[in-house]
């Protein structure tokens, strides 16, 4: 299955925005998917239930931090500028496709387009896939 359709059988199955979008990245990760859908939890419904910043941006420059941008170096770190524009890049096409990058304005734009948020993330995962490319 790929992941635009896996994410959305997540989310749809009860898996909150956070657990059903990093759970569709549990094979390049290489960590179990139990240990990720637990790990993130608390972030779904705009970061712990505040609806305030949607998860998916920040999960695709966590993403894309872990598996493309960061030198890993725990001694002289040079890579977070490299990290913050991939984020940023990311964040902003997330936001052109969506309409918004805050939570409480994506259920706004999800009622009036009567769509709900497996959409939002199937689009997420289509920006974060093509970037890995």
């Amino acid at each position: 299955m790929n992941r635009e359709k896996q994410v959305m059988m997540l989310h749809k199955k009860g898996y909150n925005c956070a657990q059903a979008f990093l759970s569709c990245y549990q094979d390049v990760l290489d960590i179990d998917e139990k240990k990720l859908f637990k790990m993130v939890e608390g972030l779904g419904r705009g970061i712990a239930g505040l609806e305030e910043i949607c998860c998916i941006p920040v999960l695709m420059a966590m993403l894309t931090s872990y598996l493309e941008t960061s030198d890993g170096s725990l001694d002289h770190p040079q890579s977070k500028l490299k990290s913050y524009a991939c984020g940023k890049c990311l964040a902003m096409d997330f936001k052109e496709q969506i309409g918004a990058i805050h939570c409480h304005r994506i259920l706004e734009i999800n009622q009036e387009r009567k769509r709900d948020c497996s959409e939002v993330l199937r689009q997420g995962v289509a920006i974060l896939d093509e970037c890995l490319k």
